[in-house]
């Protein structure tokens, strides 16, 4: 099965980025990555495809014609570009991930594994953490959640996962709050450990996530909130999607190091502002939606996701124009 590795960046090629390119070359997948305005102008792969937003004007695709600059959102470009490409599995992380060996092992759709019982909330990390008093929770779970430890059945299920979220060690995806709190972070989690979200409800992020192709449309980050609430809210939402059509989402640990680039992280909390209030909401707003099942539907049901949002005054009446531009690229693509 084909693999593209997709990534953006408004930094110059670091270790990180040598390794995947390395590694890609070495295991024939494909490597994208998506510039913006602050990416250097002189950016060079030695082995992989980089996009600048020169390259990213020529492109055919409605999305990338109105996309803005300064925008993590940009990565739908590199998305789109590995659908065109004729990808099966999108594979996607930031430039401040290292890959560890076990990255680039074979990719599973269909796993035997413990599923979580019962329908709520849920703290994932929980059950990743080699030291179990340690305290963490992942970006974008409601803080009244934080403490909900996953329960697991103790009979495994067969099942595909067309949706798989890897957690990072060291420096993992946590929010401004626990930052704020824990100068010192380095988190260890447990290796070659999965399990099924089942009902339960988690985010998940951008960090170390694959989409198998069956599920590709619901890689869309919404444009007109901030950068970090998009790959958390595009998690609610697709998370709902692929719940009313009975799939499961696979999270596994741990094939990702993060070494966290520098963040200011009062800024990172006033952008977390939305999450903090919403994410609540959201998901109580999108599971009463009447949504139908079948692929073939999953464009009709984002759009029915964030018509829903607006109607709630959760995110801007403008995103529907970003997201009618990615479901006509979709369209012409898949």
């Amino acid at each position: 099965m084909k693999k593209t590795l997709v990534i953006t960046t408004i930094n110059k090629p670091n270790k990180n980025i040598n390794f995947f390119s390395r590694y890609c070359k070495k295991n024939k997948w494909e490597m994208i990555v998506v510039g913006d305005k602050k990416t250097p102008k002189n950016y060079k792969l030695r082995y992989g495809d980089f996009y600048s937003l020169l390259k990213q004007k020529e492109l055919k695709f409605s999305f990338s014609k109105i996309c803005p600059k300064n925008s993590y959102s940009r990565k739908n470009i590199g998305y789109l570009l590995a659908i065109l490409n004729k990808t099966d599995i999108i594979i996607e992380t930031d430039d401040d991930n290292s890959p560890k060996r076990n990255f680039f092992k074979n990719i599973q759709l269909k796993y035997k594994v413990r599923q979580l019982l019962g329908s709520d909330w849920v703290n994932v990390y929980l059950n990743f953490l080699k030291k179990k008093n340690e305290k963490i929770w992942p970006r974008g779970l409601p803080l009244e959640y934080i403490y909900n430890r996953p329960v697991l059945n103790s009979k495994k299920i067969v099942s595909k996962f067309y949706l798989q979220q890897g957690v990072c060690e060291g420096n993992p995806d946590v929010d401004a709050i626990y930052r704020l709190t824990n100068p010192k972070i380095n988190i260890k989690f447990k290796n070659n450990y999965r399990y099924s979200l089942g009902k339960c409800l988690s985010p998940f992020n951008s960090q170390n996530t694959i989409w198998f192709k069956k599920i590709f449309p619901l890689l869309y980050l919404p444009v007109t909130c901030t950068m970090r609430a998009t790959d958390i809210w595009r998690s609610l939402i697709a998370l709902n999607i692929l719940q009313k059509d009975n799939k499961e989402i696979l999270f596994f640990g741990t094939t990702m190091f993060q070494k966290r680039n520098i963040h200011n992280l009062y800024n990172d909390f006033k952008e977390e502002i939305p999450t903090y209030l919403h994410n609540k909401r959201i998901v109580e707003i999108i599971k009463s939606l009447n949504l139908k099942k079948g692929s073939h539907n999953y464009l009709n049901n984002l759009k029915s996701s964030y018509k829903s949002l607006v109607q709630n005054d959760i995110i801007s009446i403008n995103e529907i124009n970003y997201l009618d531009a990615w479901i006509k690229d979709c369209k012409s693509l898949i």
